[in-house]
């Protein structure tokens, strides 16, 4: 097994040792003097440490991405190539994405710059683009100052870059340095990065004690807020079964390692609306890194997918020791606050989707302060089918109500078998809230807020299905 983290920064390979695992790649380039990358929020929210990072394609070249570097740990670049925005300037100049930034007047303060100039570096290796993928691109960097009308301007204005001939070079090597395992320890914390899901088992059993690490943008707080240090890391990121996608007739299954940003367009040909869910947890950066099984593994009350997941029938598929496998329904793993049906010497494996009947309809709904980057304060998921004038399927998710996303059971009960009508839904949206949802109050919301929320969404998905009149939705002004 090796011990040492082999990656590309800014053109040059490099080997890591003796940095301690559960060091953010954010603080390692600060002390490497690499100092363009800043540190706003520390927990991926703001954008300002905003970097480029390579995954090697079997095709050849890399697949780049945004990502946080203020979340992301050392290793986790293992086998992966690093640009920073020191490192965009070539033997031609500096980068567009900076030229027309600094020309136009969009560095305003200059702290927030560096990581917008990332953002847009990333779209600019996107040969089409158009406003819509442009706000997407730059959703995660949260600037605090003067506007964004010379920042998207830039962005208008960014030609399509290349990639270079060298990157093909630099990925061939990086695959074949780094094809065998990966066991790094330094500062007394060991990282393992199996290459199956067997061998991931395995090393969860012999090491319970390790943290799961997918993506990490919900674990890394607690090393960049809460100071922790992990006793062990078990990344599941090198495992290729946990990043197949595969779409049947009878419906999606996505591994658990497929990131939201990949499985985005699987979800829009299944349903629109739960791809434009999804498109809203966290900004690109986020996206590009955190994982479908990782959304589900934290067991988050406030996690946006597994409403959707309950709503549609989902199911979990659970890997355990000698290559068992079983499956569980969607409303059924999360079994508390944090909690879920794993056993210990178990991973989630992956997400089966059926698809929808085609005269089911299905919304989900996100409601929050902001469109882009922030969490929800109720997240609620439905699907409906009517046959004969009356309800013959009636399922909804609801996040941010209770310890746990629910299934509104008390909600459905009432509507089936009955005329799809305004009073039914009355009867059956005060079913939901006497029985179905018990929300908290937080710094997201009043208990009695979220109560509203509910009531106030089970009208709208009636009205929006019911064509009684006509739906409008301000999402941003």
């Amino acid at each position: 097994m090796r011990n040492e983290v082999r990656l590309v920064v800014n053109g040059q390979p490099e080997t890591v040792s003796g940095v301690a695992p559960h060091t953010t790649v954010l603080n390692w380039l600060r002390a490497r003097g690499l100092t363009g990358t800043k540190e706003g929020c520390a927990e991926g929210d703001c954008g300002a440490c905003t970097v480029m990072v390579g995954t090697p394609k079997v095709e050849g070249g890399f697949e780049w991405t945004a990502s946080c570097s203020c979340i992301l740990v050392v290793p986790q670049l293992d086998g992966r190539a690093l640009t920073t925005v020191e490192g965009l300037r070539d033997a031609s100049g500096h980068h567009p994405a900076q030229v027309l930034m600094a020309e136009g007047g969009g560095t305003q303060c200059g702290y927030c710059t560096p990581g917008f100039v990332m953002a847009l570096a990333n779209l600019s290796r996107r040969p089409e683009r158009d406003d819509e993928t442009i706000l997407d691109a730059i959703s995660g960097n949260l600037c605090r100052c003067t506007g964004y009308r010379p920042i998207l301007e830039a962005a208008r204005a960014l030609p399509h870059v290349p990639t270079p001939e060298i990157e093909a070079g630099e990925a061939a090597q990086l695959l074949a340095q780094t094809k065998d395992g990966l066991t790094y320890t330094a500062g007394g914390v060991r990282f393992i990065a199996p290459n199956t899901i067997d061998e991931a088992v395995e090393a969860h059993a012999e090491h319970p004690e390790a943290w799961i690490l997918a993506g990490g943008t919900d674990l890394g707080l607690r090393i960049t807020k809460r100071h922790e240090v992990p006793p062990a890391l078990l990344w599941l990121g090198r495992i290729a079964e946990l990043k197949t996608l595969s779409e049947t007739k009878t419906g999606l299954s996505i591994g658990a390692g497929v990131t939201y940003e990949d499985a985005v367009p699987a979800f829009n040909r299944l349903h629109p609306e739960l791809g434009d869910l999804v498109r809203r947890i966290g900004g690109a950066q986020i996206r590009s890194v955190g994982t479908m099984g990782g959304n589900l593994g934290n067991a988050s009350p406030i996690g946006d997918s597994m409403p959707a997941l309950i709503a549609l029938s989902a199911e979990i598929e659970i890997a355990g020791p000698r290559g068992k496998r079983r499956r569980v329904a969607a409303a059924d793993f999360i079994t508390g606050y944090r909690k879920t049906v794993l056993e210990p010497d178990e991973l989630i494996f992956a997400i089966h989707i059926p698809k929808p009947h085609p005269e089911a309809q299905f919304r989900a709904y996100k409601v929050a302060r902001r469109i882009d980057q922030d969490i929800s304060a109720v997240c609620g998921a439905f699907r409906l089918r009517i046959e004969g004038g009356v309800v013959v399927d009636a399922v909804s998710g609801w996040g941010g109500v209770a310890a746990r996303p629910v299934s509104g059971e008390a909600w459905a009960a009432v509507l089936l078998g009955k005329p799809w009508t305004f009073a039914n839904v009355e009867a059956a949206k005060a079913a939901l809230l006497a029985s179905d949802v018990s929300p908290i109050t937080d710094f997201r919301g009043a208990a009695e807020y979220r109560r509203t929320v509910c009531a106030g969404l089970a009208q709208r998905f009636w009205h929006e299905t019911a064509g009684d009149v006509p739906v409008a939705s301000l999402e941003a002004v």
